[in-house]
């Protein structure tokens, strides 16, 4: 497969059917004047990515209101540009104060994408945490073209970014959705590798790998991509040789030193459960191998779904499946106040 259709495919990052473009105005998108300030952030290699601040909503209601901006004077109004740099001046003390979600979002669209902001407006409500997400490069107003090397140094610029204006690791939680899991997984590991500490990471709607995912993936949830393929001798072994972004959060299990969460759908027919069971059979495999005392609990919830978790080493390894949501999961309320009572963010 040409490199260039395997970015557009697996990215699909010009895909934005929204027509999404005015970032510097994140109220048009529904989220209140002065809670997100739009941002640019600088990767390691120089790529600049754009990305949005949001403030938790306990945290947001200490903030100068615009519509009560005293200090501008009668009868004159708080300009766009006044109303983003007083929010902007709050973000260090918002970072000391409140736990921050790094979301990490999957593929086509951008950050302003009506379903995404509509999960940070629940997020920041129910759970009462900031949020930073980012658009990797070649999405939305970010420069360059996406590679698996490139949106993983994206991902560690948006972390970086928290921890120098104020952030403690532990008070950051790393969100991924769908693709945002893989790159979620890049983090992770990396952090892993270097011993930083960072409260944990949520895997909603991942997959395993890329390779496992290319036969049984879905686009819109009815248009089979590839396949049609498998019928064609010796083309699953080429596409699989020739794939230019391998991502495999498989792989990078044994380095993901925090708790985690794996959330999925049973009616995702965008992305297999199965990929969500591969993953937690792999953190429980890991705990069996160091001869933990790796028992599975599981809950079942009527209607809902179910939820079992052990222990793999210090860190809590859960798995949540319910039985519906669809591929966008973190809308759905039982599964915020899963990641709220797991990972201390409840705000009752």
């Amino acid at each position: 497969m040409l490199p260039a259709i395997q970015t557009y495919t697996i990215f699909a990052h010009h895909v934005d059917v929204w027509g999404y473009s005015k970032f510097e105005h994140p109220e048009h998108y529904g989220l209140a004047p002065g809670k997100t300030v739009n941002m640019n952030l600088t990767s390691s290699d120089n790529t600049t990515i754009g990305a949005w601040f949001i403030f938790s909503d306990s945290f947001y209601r200490t903030l100068p209101h615009p519509h009560l901006h005293t200090h501008l004077g009668p009868g004159t109004s708080a300009t766009h540009d006044s109303i983003q740099a007083t929010s902007r001046a709050y973000i260090p003390s918002a970072l000391q104060t409140t736990p921050t979600l790094l979301f990490l979002h999957g593929n086509t669209g951008t950050r302003a994408h009506k379903l995404r902001t509509g999960i940070y407006s629940s997020l920041t409500a129910r759970l009462g945490a900031n949020i930073l997400a980012i658009d990797y490069r070649g999405f939305g107003d970010s420069s360059g073209h996406p590679t698996v090397q490139g949106v993983g140094r994206d991902a560690r610029a948006g972390f970086d970014y928290l921890l120098q204006h104020g952030a403690k690791p532990q008070d950051v939680l790393i969100v991924g959705h769908s693709l945002g899991t893989a790159i979620a997984g890049l983090l992770a590991s990396e952090l892993g590798r270097e011993n930083l500490r960072y409260r944990g990471v949520i895997l909603m709607s991942p997959f395993s790998s890329i390779r496992t995912l290319l036969d049984q993936y879905y686009l819109l949830g009815f248009l089979p991509l590839f396949k049609p393929l498998a019928k064609v001798p010796l083309m699953p072994r080429f596409i699989s040789w020739s794939l230019k972004h391998g991502f495999d959060t498989l792989s990078l299990v044994p380095d993901i030193k925090e708790d985690v969460l794996i959330a999925h759908a049973e009616d995702d027919w965008d992305i297999p459960h199965s990929h969500s069971d591969a993953l937690f059979d792999a953190f429980r495999d890991l705990g069996l191998a160091a001869k933990d005392n790796s028992t599975v609990s599981t809950t079942r919830i009527t209607g809902y779904g179910t939820f079992s978790q052990t222990k793999v080493g210090s860190r809590n390894v859960a798995l949540l499946k319910t039985e519906r949501g669809g591929h966008d999961l973190g809308k759905v309320e039982g599964v915020q106040d899963t990641i709220g009572r797991l990972f201390g963010l409840y705000n009752p």
